[in-house]
């Protein structure tokens, strides 16, 4: 049996570095209103904080799906397309989101696959400090990365490297 699913659309704009806001008015975050438009509760902040986070530095857009019968007894999953202008990376990129409820707490994933212009030699001092090397999947390069954000694979194509980051968030409290 296929499961009902709603679908609604965001898009946004999530900035590199904090911008003062407006002392009026806070800016909207797509993610949190997408999933509470969709009748998601339980798991709309950690699918929120995930989604800022996959987006960030970004001007985006996506979709999000939940179950329309039971959205809190369900996960919520967000796929987001990324447009980058920044100093280090001026391309487009990809991401998914998925939050889960896990007994009372929630629990989700993050990926994002970015493909650089670059040889993967010269992506990795984009890594944040304090990433290490973590071995190979296969002769795929993973690298843990620094400040506890998750690992990364960087994965050669030709002259090019596509990067595919996986982080993971769990509700605290």
């Amino acid at each position: 049996m296929l499961a009902s699913l709603g679908t609604v659309f965001l898009a946004g704009n999530v900035a590199a570095t904090p911008q003062a806001a407006p002392p009026q008015a806070k800016p909207a975050n797509p993610f949190q209103a997408q999933a509470g438009q969709l009748g998601v509760r339980k798991c709309a902040n950690l699918f929120s904080a995930l989604g800022q986070t996959v987006a960030l530095g970004s001007d985006y857009s996506g979709q999000v799906q939940a179950e329309k019968a039971a959205p809190d007894a369900h996960g919520v999953v967000g796929v987001v397309g990324m447009t980058y202008k920044t100093a280090a990376y001026n391309s487009q990129a990809a991401g998914v989101v998925v939050a889960t409820p896990v007994g009372t707490k929630c629990e989700g994933q993050l990926v994002r696959v970015a493909p650089f212009q670059r040889a993967c030699k010269d992506v990795l001092s984009l890594l944040p400090a304090g990433s290490t090397a973590a071995g190979s999947l296969s002769g795929v390069p993973l690298y843990n990365l620094g400040g506890n954000q998750g690992q990364a694979m960087l994965i050669a194509s030709g002259p090019a490297c596509v990067v595919v980051t996986v982080a993971r968030g769990a509700d605290v409290g």
